[in-house]
């Protein structure tokens, strides 16, 4: 593994995700294949949300505490990661990230290989060459396997990208992402008022070519883009899911599919009251070609599952 994708994965290790307003379309760059914004900070200070943090604290910022000695948890508020066809991978973590923690980190990597330390406009920048082994993929973060660059130039940010030329930018523009505004094709973001997580994706970039054909495979190859949404909703959770299909057909036959798992799960005398409930709050709508599936959660029932 690179030494800049040791330390990716243990800034987005440290988060479900990051503060600052909600990501929109037209924050997102044109060619955008893949996003995700979310909000550690709202989801700390929120009723609903609580639940969530104190359970990913105990379950990995405990574990980060007594490894590498760094409480990320308590110095991030914000992630927006992102990847489009022009620079590739971009991560921009936001928060009260301390001296001491960006020593740690650039020290980290540097045992994982050679580190190159650059400047550009009077900021300090740095360079980890690729892992020819892993490089190439086609996952999310793959191209940062190839060649990576990383910085704290910015007061209260992380930057992260896979192209030196986007390295500058952003640091000629404070760590600011330039978004289309809006263009034809561009992904569809789901927001709300209070959101927590915001993700989405253009599934064409991540199909496999060697997909043996079976109901799964095909959805994905009918679907042309997933988009997915946790947020706050009157002190509950609200989850809500958008495909957009090829074929309006194939919205309505997944709407159908899952509107019968419903329906059969309804009849299930032997499910918790919560479970059911939660079954009962769960919409399907089909638009065109758009399906929706939306639910909302008792934020109670979530940490119970996940404390299980």
């Amino acid at each position: 593994m690179s030494s800049i994708r040791t330390l990716v994965l243990l800034l987005l290790s440290a988060l479900p995700f990051s503060a600052g307003a909600a990501v929109t379309a037209g924050d997102l760059p044109a060619g955008t294949v893949w996003y995700m914004h979310a909000d550690l900070q709202k989801l700390r200070s929120t009723e609903s949300g609580k639940g969530l943090a104190i359970w990913f604290d105990s379950e990995v910022g405990d574990e980060l505490r007594d490894e590498i000695g760094i409480d990320l948890g308590q110095e991030v508020n914000s992630v927006t990661a992102y990847s489009d066809t022009t620079h590739g991978t971009v991560i921009l973590v936001e928060g009260p990230i301390t001296k001491k923690t960006q020593e740690k980190l650039v020290a980290m990597a540097m045992l994982e290989g050679d580190l190159d330390i650059r400047e550009y406009g009077g900021k300090t920048y740095y360079y980890a060459d690729g892992d020819a082994e892993h490089s190439g993929g086609s996952e999310p973060l793959d191209d940062l396997d190839d060649e990576a660059y990383f910085s704290f130039a910015i007061d209260g940010k992380a930057i992260v990208t896979s192209d030196e030329n986007h390295m500058k930018a952003l640091l000629d523009n404070g760590g600011r992402v330039v978004g289309s505004k809006s263009h034809d094709g561009a992904l569809f973001v789901l927001t709300a008022d209070v959101s927590f997580v915001q993700a989405g994706l253009m599934t064409k970039e991540f199909i496999d070519a060697d997909d043996d054909g079976d109901w799964e495979s095909n959805i994905v190859r009918n679907t042309e883009q997933a988009a997915v949404l946790i947020a706050d909703h009157e002190g509950k959770i609200a989850v809500e899911a958008q495909l957009k299909s090829k074929d309006p057909k194939m919205a309505e036959s997944i709407a159908g599919i899952v509107n019968g798992l419903i329906s059969l799960q309804a009849f299930n005398t032997d499910l918790p009251p919560e479970i059911k409930s939660l079954i009962e709050n769960t919409k399907v709508e089909v638009l065109g070609n758009i399906l929706r599936i939306n639910t909302v959660v008792d934020p109670a029932l979530i940490t119970t599952m996940l404390g299980d």
